[in-house]
């Protein structure tokens, strides 16, 4: 799963160059790509390969994010529950997505960038708590903190709403399908919404002699 999880990385790992010799200006550089442009008059704009990273990883991050914060609500209403390592391995690769996007954005705006706008901050924010989240996702950690480990893990949940936030402030992309399938998500959750929906499907299994 974590290995189709990162195809899309192929991409940018290809626009990547290496140069050790010590004759060129940078260690790394990134090809330069044209692109259409936003603006109506502006039919084609020339975007760096690194602003082109930070956008695919961005773009699969958040992806990534609303994912694993879907996964119990997927539960509730089918009443089929991933397994552990599946929970793990899609925390895992949104967090990877999340901290290439950072990686890439301090390489071209620098670190100090991050901190000039709320939306960067925000971003900033989601970024370490999916970190701790990523450390943690292990059977050794859940053994250790025990019942603080869930605790810990509903973090995820404030990490899903600052990514959106940093979407929707910074204006880069098309943010209210990702808030539209976290709030159904936040409701299904709540109690008596859960409850109704776990009587309902076990009505039906009854019905349909299931039980």
């Amino acid at each position: 799963m974590i290995l189709l999880a990162f195809l899309p990385l192929i991409g940018v790992i290809q626009m990547i160059k290496l140069d050790f010799s010590g004759s060129a200006e940078s260690w790394m550089t990134m090809d330069s790509f044209t692109v259409q442009g936003h603006e109506p008059e502006e039919l084609f704009r020339e975007v760096s390969g690194v602003q082109m990273a930070v956008k695919e990883t961005g773009e699969w991050a958040i992806r990534w994010i609303v994912i694993i914060l879907s996964l119990t609500p997927f539960s509730i209403l089918t009443g089929k529950k991933p397994s552990l390592p599946v929970r793990q391995a899609t925390g895992i690769t949104a967090f990877v997505y999340a901290f290439l996007h950072l990686l890439f954005f301090i390489i071209d705006k620098g670190l100090v960038e991050t901190f000039r706008e709320v939306g960067y901050v925000l971003g900033l924010i989601a970024t370490l708590i999916m970190l701790v989240l990523a450390v943690t996702s292990n059977k050794q950690s859940i053994k250790f903190l025990r019942k603080n480990w869930k605790k810990l893990h509903r973090f995820a949940y404030l990490s899903g709403i600052l990514a959106v936030l940093h979407v929707a402030l910074l204006e880069h992309g098309d943010w209210i399908p990702y808030l539209i399938i976290l709030v159904i998500g936040f409701l299904v959750r709540i109690p008596f919404i859960k409850e109704g929906i776990l009587n309902r499907r076990i009505r039906k299994a009854t019905e349909l002699g299931w039980d």
